[in-house]
């Protein structure tokens, strides 16, 4: 099995360090949501996606982009949102193309399945002029189906991956974290989450952290109980589970 991985930044999916567009191994420096894909991974009794560096690649938003403006317009189907469809839905839409079509390039290359993962907040800064979550994340759905691949996976926290982590932080015991899916998603808005998040980690070091106790499943992902965390760890598990291993 082969897996694609792609977010923003390296807050979320990570970054390559070398300044790529495209990288592996010890290039790629892995984000928290990188971690936080890796252990529903392995709780399926599964090697880590990062266990062998010729079976994982982080795809930067840049490259997605880059492959997306080559496509011609799509006629309207079911499936491409219509003339009032916001753009940021669209593109969405077309960054899981663009993810599907490199998944199935090398899925050839490689003689293995590919799972790709693409990861995207759902609200950001410009929370007003963005679609809603389930337009997003049903538009990243029918990206994938545009190009006939299977293998993906929408990673789409709402409204941004600090609500996931902070409901796996806090000291409730994970209670109540669907009500932080109602928050705003802008850094700069009165008990923005970025700010809460920051609270609940160490001064310093604090991505390097984050990420060791996922890894080391000092941070138990899979108890978090949201709606979008939920609809992304079910969608990985029917996708991990419809592929051989290989």
């Amino acid at each position: 099995m082969y897996f694609l991985i792609s977010g923003e930044g390296p807050a979320d999916i990570g970054i390559c360090r070398n300044g790529h567009m495209v990288c592996y191994g010890e290039n790629f420096r892995k984000g928290p949501m990188a971690s936080v894909a890796d252990q529903i991974v392995r709780s399926k009794a599964m090697d880590s996606i990062f266990a062998n560096a010729s079976r994982f690649e982080f795809v930067a938003n840049q490259k997605l982009s880059a492959v997306a403006g080559g496509f011609k317009a799509v006629r309207k189907t079911i499936r491409l949102p219509g003339k009032k469809a916001k753009k940021e839905t669209r593109y969405f839409f077309n960054n899981a193309r663009a993810l599907a079509k490199l998944a199935k390039e090398k899925a050839q290359h490689s003689h293995a399945p590919v799972v790709a993962i693409l990861f995207r907040d759902a609200d950001g800064t410009a929370s007003a002029a963005r679609g809603q979550w389930a337009d997003k994340y049903q538009s990243m759905l029918d990206g994938f189906a545009e190009e006939n691949f299977s293998g993906g996976v929408p990673m789409v926290p709402k409204p941004k991956s600090e609500a996931w982590l902070i409901c796996a932080l806090k000291a409730a015991g994970h209670q109540n974290c669907a009500a932080l899916e109602n928050r705003s998603g802008n850094d700069h808005s009165p008990n923005a989450l970025k700010d809460e998040l920051a609270g609940l980690l160490p001064r310093n070091g604090a991505h390097d952290w984050l990420c060791a106790q996922i890894d080391q499943d000092q941070i138990l992902i899979n108890e978090i109980d949201m709606p979008s965390f939920n609809k992304f760890r079910t969608r990985l598990e029917e996708v991990l589970g419809s592929v051989p291993p290989g």
